[in-house]
């Protein structure tokens, strides 16, 4: 039953053409010639452009663009998720070590957090300036 519906369909299609074909030869014009003549001009630069493209380069541009571009999105989606957990792990290590030497312990007291990183870096500050002197930097041995 579908074969012959769609014989039917076909058919009818086809008869309908020859129809309109004839009406149209009959009477000298097209219809909807304005409309039908833009088609015919979109077709034929279709047509052009599937016959003159090397669809092998074509193919092989758009492949190697898309992966590019993946690549790249890849690459920026991990470094952004790398540096995320730089940041979480450069402000765990500040926090247990300005625990560990004892320059924020809990803000009992009430100092604040600029407080107590002024504090840590005067500390510093004092102790590698007084650990280091000018007799104590040794120029490198540049002949090896």
């Amino acid at each position: 039953m579908p074969y012959l519906i769609s014989i039917l369909a076909a058919s009818l299609i086809l008869f309908g053409f020859l129809l309109l074909t004839l009406i149209e030869e009959r009477r000298g014009s097209r219809f909807f010639a304005g409309a039908r003549y833009k088609l015919d001009a979109k077709v034929s630069r279709a047509f052009f452009v599937i016959e003159h493209v090397d669809w092998g380069a074509f193919m092989s541009h758009v492949t190697r663009t898309t992966l590019r571009t993946v690549a790249h999105d890849v690459a920026h989606g991990t470094l952004l998720v790398v540096r995320a957990v730089e940041r979480f792990l450069t402000r765990a290590v500040r926090a247990l070590r300005m625990h560990r030497e004892g320059i924020l312990p809990h803000r009992e007291d009430g100092s604040s957090r600029i407080a107590g990183t002024v504090t840590y870096l005067k500390q510093n500050i004092g102790r590698n300036r007084k650990s280091r002197s000018m007799s104590d930097i040794v120029p490198r041995d540049t002949t090896e």
